[in-house]
């Protein structure tokens, strides 16, 4: 039932001392009517006990949810005890009914409800009492969506309390055996901490030997700089001595003993020569083994620096690790999904490097794909773009065509224009030569009606005259 169609709003009407409006006995009677309480207008004019309490029972039903049985039959353990118990079985749940009107009547504003209102009513006081309880269950029918939509809330905020209450076990759960987990693998933890160390002596070690083997390459390489100096001035010294031989030879007259002794001579220098050139190339064969050597060393020590570099990321992965670790034990959330994965980037970090090969050819296939895909996707676009060209050249002649067609329809329309204002000029002259013409003729015919009226006028006085 609804009261909100009554013509009178709960605060119409005059405003009395009370905080509710009184209604009319007409605007009583359609709400009591709405609510289905049956009443008349003699009911509220003339009132009677029977009558009103009817009226209250429904409204304690209606507000309270007390029903009139319900307060008929009062947990009343004394009664037994009284002298004469039957004198107050009637009185009893008379003084319910009358606490529970009461009741109602304060929370409607109404604080001088008494006994002779339900007993000996009055119409004033009643008129008084139902404004006061129809105003009650205005308000009760106005706030009763937002108290079920608050109660709905209330009851989905109780529900999301209890999950995450639950939520909050399962994370305590969880963190528990956590710490449990973590406890039982700190032994693990510590013997990765002590073969961390045994790596990081490892690549001090590595990384000195390293040191020493680059200085004895810088060595190496300086001695062979040097022979190949060396070298390459004996070559020069060689080709100066077989010039200045040449020339010599050239200005010696030619003694057959001197030839001979200058031939012993420069067979002599040849041998010595030679000698020295296969010393020499002894040496550079020396230096070119130690030149390979030297190389060999370089890659030994490329190697140990590739060594030195996995070590060395290998150790900050493993920093990383313990970080990770130590970060997940302040955590209780997904701890184990992010130990597991520690754990598992702990056991790849060996994996990875011999990876790291494989996955460089792949993206290097990846990259000649990409790159021919690229050259398929070039060539398309410089064929689309030849084709756009021609299809932007094509609007543009059809532009041009357009325009010149353009101008000529302007040609000739600037040409009818001026033929149609020719034509109009002509036709005005034509037709005020024709109005001069028209009242020249309009003049004449005047005349001639003025001539032949007088001479009318002359042979009828002629007539007259005969």
């Amino acid at each position: 039932r609804s009261l909100k169609a009554n013509n009178g709003p709960a605060m119409a009407g005059k405003q009395p001392k009370d905080a509710f409006p009184l209604l009319k006995s007409a605007e009583i009677l359609q709400c009591l009517n709405e609510l289905g309480i049956a009443s008349s207008e003699d009911d509220l004019l003339h009132p009677t006990g029977l009558k009103v309490q009817h009226i209250y029972a429904s409204f304690n039903e209606l507000l309270l949810h007390r029903k009139r049985e319900d307060m008929a039959q009062p947990d009343f353990e004394g009664l037994q005890e009284l002298e004469f118990p039957e004198l107050h079985e009637q009185s009893v749940p008379m003084i319910g009914f009358l606490s529970a009107c009461q009741k109602l009547m304060a929370i409607a504003g109404v604080g001088d409800f008494t006994m002779s209102d339900l007993i000996k009513p009055e119409a004033r006081r009643v008129r008084r009492s139902l404004s006061a309880v129809i105003n009650l269950a205005k308000y009760h029918e106005d706030k009763l969506p937002g108290y079920m939509q608050f109660s709905q809330e209330t009851d989905a905020l109780l529900n999301a309390k209890a999950s995450l209450e639950e939520e909050s076990e399962r994370l305590l759960s969880a963190r528990r055996q956590a710490e449990q987990r973590r406890a039982e693998e700190e032994p693990a933890l510590q013997q990765m901490e002590a073969e961390n160390e045994q790596r990081q002596v490892t690549v001090r070690e590595l990384f000195n030997s390293h040191t020493a083997i680059l200085n004895e390459s810088h060595a190496l390489k300086a001695k062979v700089q040097e022979t190949r100096d060396a070298s390459r001035g004996l070559s020069f010294e060689l080709l100066n001595a077989r010039e200045e031989a040449e020339s010599l030879r050239k200005q010696i007259a030619p003694d057959p003993r001197a030839l001979k002794d200058e031939l012993q001579a420069l067979h002599d220098a040849v041998a010595l020569e030679k000698a020295a050139l296969k010393s020499l190339e002894g040496k550079c064969s020396d230096a070119a083994k130690g030149a390979a050597a030297i190389e060999a060393a370089e890659g030994q020590l490329d190697e140990l620096a590739r060594l030195q570099a996995e070590a060395e990321a290998e150790a900050q992965r493993l920093k990383e690790t313990r970080r990770g670790i130590k970060a997940v034990a302040g955590s209780t959330l997904g701890l184990e999904t992010e130990r597991a994965e520690l754990a598992h980037q702990v056991r790849a970090v060996t994996q990875r490097i011999g990876h790291c090969k494989e996955r460089l050819e792949r993206q290097k296939e990846q990259h000649a794909a990409k790159e021919e895909d690229a050259r398929a996707a070039l060539s398309l676009a410089e064929r689309q773009w030849g084709e756009l060209s021609e299809e932007r050249e094509r609007h543009e002649r059809q532009q041009d065509d357009s325009e010149l067609a353009l101008r000529e329809l302007r040609d000739k329309h600037l040409y009818a224009r001026m033929e149609h204002e020719a034509v109009a000029a002509r036709l005005q002259q034509l037709q005020q030569k024709l109005s001069l013409q028209v009242r020249a003729y309009h003049q004449t015919v005047l005349s001639a009606m003025g001539s032949a009226s007088e001479s009318t006028q002359g042979l009828a006085a002629q007539g007259v005259a005969c």
